[in-house]
C-alpha cells in the first residue's frame, strides 16, 4: 500500500504485482488516474488499485495480505490537505478535529487495520505542535504496538517550502530552503534485525 505518486513509482519497478493507492482529494484522484494510465503503459504486467476515500473508511477484508504498508498519516491539523477545496469536509483534520478524537477515531484504529494486513508497518510521523502543546503521537503509537516495533531510522529530506513572510530576504529563504532535515520513521511488524545492514555506516559518514 502507498500513499505518495512517487512511492507508486518506486513500487512499480520492484516485484510487487498489486498495488494499492489511497488517495482522498478529488484533484489528486484524477492525476492519480492519469499516471496510473501512463505507468501502465511501460508495466503492463502490473496491477494498480486506486481507493478514493479516507484510510479509516477502507474495507481491508477484500484486500490480498500485504508485505510491507508504508504510510505518513497527518500530523494531526498541522497538516491541512485540500483545506478549502473540494469535500474538504472528508479530510481527517476537518472530521476529527480535536487531538483526542483524531487519535482514537483515526490514526490509532488504521494503524491497527494496517498491521492486522500487513506484514511490516513503515510509519512517518513527528509529533505534532499545536499552539504550543506537542501531543506525543509517536509514543502513542509504539506504546500500542511494543511487541512488534522493531526500530527507528531517520527519512532524510529537503525542506519543505514557507512563505516568503518568514524571511527577510530572499538568500535568507535560499539558505534555509537548501537546507536538509529529518523525520522519524517507526518500524513495526515481524521480529527480524533490519538494521543490521545500516550499523556498518557511522554518523561522520552520514554527515
Amino acid at each position: 500500500m502507498v500513499g505518495e505518486i512517487d512511492l507508486l513509482v518506486s513500487m512499480l519497478v520492484r516485484q510487487q504485482n498489486i498495488i494499492m493507492v489511497v488517495i482522498q482529494t478529488p484533484n489528486t484522484f484524477k492525476m492519480y488516474q492519469k499516471q496510473v494510465a501512463e505507468y501502465s503503459k511501460l508495466f503492463p504486467n502490473k496491477t494498480v488499485e486506486i481507493w478514493n476515500c479516507g484510510a479509516e473508511e477502507m474495507d481491508l477484508s477484500c484486500v490480498p495480505e500485504i508485505d510491507c504498508a508504508f504510510t505518513s498519516p497527518p500530523y494531526f491539523s498541522t497538516e491541512q490537505y485540500n483545506k478549502g477545496g473540494e469535500k474538504e469536509e472528508k479530510q481527517s483534520w476537518f472530521k476529527f478535529n480535536e487531538y483526542d478524537k483524531w487519535r482514537d477515531e483515526f490514526y490509532l484504529p488504521v494503524a491497527e487495520k494496517t498491521m492486522n494486513k500487513s506484514k511490516y508497518m513503515f510509519v512517518n510521523i513527528m509529533d505534532p505542535k499545536i499552539k504550543g502543546t506537542r501531543y506525543r503521537s509517536s509514543d502513542e503509537l509504539v506504546d500500542r504496538y511494543k511487541d512488534k516495533f522493531l526500530g527507528q531510522i531517520g527519512m532524510r529530506i529537503m525542506q519543505r517550502p514557507q512563505g516568503n513572510k518568514k524571511f527577510k530576504t530572499k538568500e535568507e529563504l535560499n539558505i534555509f530552503m537548501a537546507m536538509m532535515y529529518i523525520e522519524n520513521i517507526w518500524c513495526f511488524g515481524e521480529k527480524t534485525d533490519l538494521f543490521k545492514h545500516a550499523r556498518l555506516g557511522t554518523l561522520e559518514a552520514f554527515i
